[in-house]
């Protein structure tokens, strides 16, 4: 006899279908059905069909409601999700870049929530490999990232697709499921059931926090395969090396205004505890080094910071050898969360900052900093 094969992406799709419409179809029809035919055949009792007739009804109808949720889910919940997900902190570092503020403490607590330190690095790869993949075709806005990923894993390697499929069916269950706690809150509000109406708010959040955490894990799946499918393989070139003199690394003089006083921000540095530095880092490939400053100052200090003035770039001395960093004056504009780095952070006053950093170049940067705040507090350009 031939043996049978399960295919794990027919398995996953047949899931996908039976959880993300069926179910909250059926949950729907269950719970509303008999207001929905009252109101629909308009008569104070819904007719008793036999057992047969009733259950091909509600499997009809079930059906039916669960690919109306799963269109309103897929409608705004998606909206809703990439809004978001846009304001982690490669975003937060888009906005500070073109010259706006962070988002609100209550987006960037409701982002944390949901999507912790996300900085959409695997996003920004993935998206690299495909314009390359893609520019002998002139392609690249042919197809998402994501799909792109997903189609690529189709061929090059099943088992991961599978994975992906997995989380990306449990993530459109909840999508479906939040359209469904919401009728149900409304439905019981109008009804007046205050308890219900609370219940079901309470778990429409608990349901989108799964939604956005199982969309997460299935798009960084596809991205890390991707990745290190590509990286096996031929590692693409995406990015032109940095020109000899050019900054490697970025980083900030970042000042925040009490009342008359000026402060200064410094960071304990890496390798020496005690010893305290002005905030920098490695440009990553790619980044621009603005949003390498912005990134490196709230990844080491937890602050979000916009940019005043390009000092320019300056070469230290560091135990590896010169540096070039690229220093910019940088205002304080909001307070993240600790961090990343576990460093200890501090503001100070001109003088007190210039005399706590052991580095020259430091201190000539605080200076020129101290400069420029009083010139930008005068209502002039760059002395």
């Amino acid at each position: 006899m031939r043996s049978m094969n399960l295919e794990p992406q027919k398995f996953f799709i047949g899931l996908l279908d039976f959880f993300s419409i069926l179910l909250p179809g059926m949950l729907l029809t269950y719970l509303l059905g008999d207001d929905l035919c009252r109101v629909v055949l308009r008569e104070a009792q819904c007719p008793s069909p036999d057992a047969a007739e009733g259950l091909f009804a509600f499997l009809i109808a079930s059906y039916l409601m669960g690919h109306i949720a799963f269109l309103f889910g897929a409608w705004w919940l998606d909206e809703l999700y990439d809004a978001l997900r846009d304001r982690t902190q490669n975003g937060q570092v888009r906005r500070l870049v073109r010259g706006r503020k962070p988002s609100s403490w209550f987006v960037r607590a409701l982002v944390w929530l949901f999507f912790k330190r996300e900085s959409n690095r695997a996003v920004d790869r993935a998206g690299a490999i495909r314009r390359k993949a893609l520019a002998p075709l002139a392609a690249e806005s042919a197809i998402n990232t994501f799909q792109w990923s997903k189609a690529l894993l189709a061929i090059e390697s099943p088992e991961s697709l599978a994975t992906v499929q997995r989380f990306e069916a449990d993530s459109k269950f909840f999508r479906s499921f939040v359209v469904v706690l919401l009728v149900l809150g409304v439905v019981y509000a109008l009804k007046q059931q205050w308890t219900l109406v609370w219940i079901a708010a309470a778990l429409t959040l608990l349901s989108f926090w799964r939604f956005a955490d199982q969309r997460l894990k299935s798009t960084n799946q596809a991205y890390w395969s991707v990745i290190t499918f590509t990286a096996s393989k031929a590692p693409l070139q995406l990015t032109a090396q940095p020109q000899s003199g050019a900054a490697t690394h970025a980083g900030g003089v970042v000042f925040r205004r009490r009342g008359e006083r000026v402060e200064f921000l410094l960071v304990e540095a890496s390798e020496v505890a005690g010893v305290r530095v002005l905030p920098k880092g490695h440009i990553e490939p790619g980044e621009s080094e603005r949003a390498a400053a912005i990134r490196e100052v709230h990844e080491e200090t937890g602050v979000w910071a916009q940019i005043r003035e390009d000092l320019g770039v300056r070469l230290l001395n560091t135990q590896k050898g010169p540096v070039p960093v690229n220093f910019f004056l940088m205002e304080s504009c909001a307070r993240g969360l600790a961090s990343e780095r576990d460093r200890d952070t501090t503001w100070l006053p001109f003088e007190a900052a210039r005399n706590t950093t052991p580095f020259d170049e430091a201190r000539e940067l605080l200076a020129i900093g101290e400069r420029c705040c009083n010139s930008l507090a005068k209502g002039r350009g760059k002395p």
